[in-house]
C-alpha cells in the first residue's frame, strides 16, 4: 500500500476569505461611524469617530493579514514547484494532539525531524485545522517541509 496525499498546500489553495471578512466588517464599522457622525449630535459625533477609527484599523490590519497570508502561500507553492524542501519519512512518534478547546500547539516527530504548529488562524500551510485525524501516534507518514512550514503530508 502506497502513500496518499492528505494535505498539499497547492491543492487547498489560498484562503483569502478570513482576512476578507475582517475587511468587510471593518468597512461596515467605517460606514456606520460615518452615518452616526453626520447625525448632528455632538456625543454621536464622537461615537461615530470612534467607530470609524476602529473600522479603519480593522481594514488596514486585514490588508496586512491578507498580504502576509498570500506571501506565505506563494512561497510554499514556489518551494513545492521548485522541489526546494526537505522530506521526513517514517513513523509518527511523540504526537501531542490539539486539546478539544484548541489554543495550544500540536506536535510530533518523524525520525529526527520535529514538527509543531498551532490552530491555523492566518496560515495557509499545514496546521491542526487540517489534521482531521490523519496524523497520529504510530502512523507511517511522509512530510514535505521548508523551515517550520509543512507543505505536503502523505500517509500510508
Amino acid at each position: 500500500m502506497g502513500y496518499h496525499i492528505v494535505f498539499d498546500v497547492t491543492q487547498v489553495g489560498f484562503r483569502w476569505w478570513i482576512p476578507g471578512l475582517v475587511f468587510v466588517f471593518g468597512g461596515l464599522f467605517v460606514l456606520i461611524g460615518w452615518a452616526v457622525k453626520t447625525s448632528g449630535d455632538r456625543q454621536a459625533h464622537l461615537k461615530g469617530l470612534l467607530f470609524q477609527l476602529v473600522g479603519a484599523v480593522a481594514v488596514v490590519a486585514a490588508c496586512g493579514w491578507f498580504g502576509a497570508m498570500y506571501r506565505e502561500y506563494h512561497a510554499a507553492e514556489k518551494a513545492l514547484a521548485a522541489h526546494d524542501y526537505s522530506v521526513a519519512e517514517g513513523i509518527v512518534t511523540n504526537f501531542v494532539p490539539m486539546p478539544p478547546g484548541g489554543h495550544a500547539i500540536e506536535s510530533f516527530t518523524i525520525g529526527s525531524a520535529h514538527f509543531a504548529y498551532g490552530s491555523g488562524w492566518g496560515s495557509t500551510t499545514f496546521n491542526s485545522e487540517w489534521n482531521t485525524g490523519f496524523l497520529h501516534e504510530g502512523v507511517q507518514a511522509r512530510i514535505a517541509y521548508r523551515g517550520k512550514d509543512i507543505l505536503k503530508v502523505e500517509v500510508k
